[in-house]
């Protein structure tokens, strides 16, 4: 995170020990970088506000247009049905995903998301390789972060993901609840909207398992490899993200 705000790692830790509070212009970095108004910050909370904020409720600015826009859309679109009701077949939780490269055919692709439950929504969140990005925006977390909604169907799961610049691209993928060994996965498929690639895939077969081992086997993931070989896909995972004979 020091690294993604170009704040000295030092100096962030006294941030958050309270030793020290940012100048103007790093904390309008800090807020930006996690999409919040500086007041979250700076003024003297209630227990009410504090409880709208953990639960994603809370916003002190004024909402922008482009916000605005969304939110109509969605009131629009939604008929009088809960897409959240029904997460136990998906609990909240980190897990591992695994799909075909969109950008690659020789290849998949692994990441770390996090689906998570707000007050009522259900929603996800992720990075994009730092492969995928062009050089100079690596190191830019805010850059590489997509994030989405988990909308409960008659059959599975799907997520809706929206791409941060400069892809703004969205994504979804489609999951149902499968048994693998003694563990439930789900499995599915994978869609990037774009235009056709000769190099590339647009949909691609996915898997995601849940990490239960905690931060050892978070930390041991998320340094692996973002693109893997198909030779090296794990025995058990390959079956179910593999290519086939399809057309699309």
């Amino acid at each position: 995170m020091a690294q993604d705000l170009d704040i000295n790692r030092v100096q962030f830790q006294r941030y958050l020990r309270s030793e020290s509070f940012p100048k103007p212009n790093v904390l309008k970095r800090i807020c930006d970088y996690f999409g919040v108004d500086a007041r979250i910050l700076t003024d003297l909370l209630t227990p009410e506000q504090l409880g709208m904020i953990s639960a994603g409720l809370y916003h002190t600015a004024t909402m922008p247009p482009e916000m605005a826009a969304m939110r109509e859309a969605v009131s629009y679109c939604v008929p009088d049905q809960n897409y959240f009701h029904g997460g136990n077949g998906l609990p909240d939780g980190v897990y591992q995903l695994w799909r075909g490269a969109n950008s690659r055919r020789d290849c998949a692709v692994q990441l770390l998301i996090r689906v998570h439950t707000l007050a009522a929504a259900r929603v996800v969140r992720g990075y994009n390789a730092r492969e995928l990005g062009p050089r100079h925006l690596r190191g830019i977390g805010r850059r590489r972060e997509f994030r989405g909604m988990v909308l409960r169907q008659r059959e599975g799961y799907t997520m809706l993901f929206f791409h941060s610049e400069p892809s703004r691209a969205i994504s979804l993928i489609h999951l149902r609840v499968v048994e693998l060994g003694l563990e439930s996965v789900a499995t599915g498929i994978s869609v990037l909207a774009r235009s056709e690639q000769d190099h590339g895939n647009r949909i691609t077969r996915c898997l995601i398992t849940r990490v239960e081992g905690g931060w050892r086997d978070l930390r041991k993931i998320s340094r692996m490899p973002a693109f893997i070989p198909w030779d090296e896909v794990p025995q058990h995972i390959y079956p179910f993200i593999c290519p086939r004979d399809e057309t699309f």
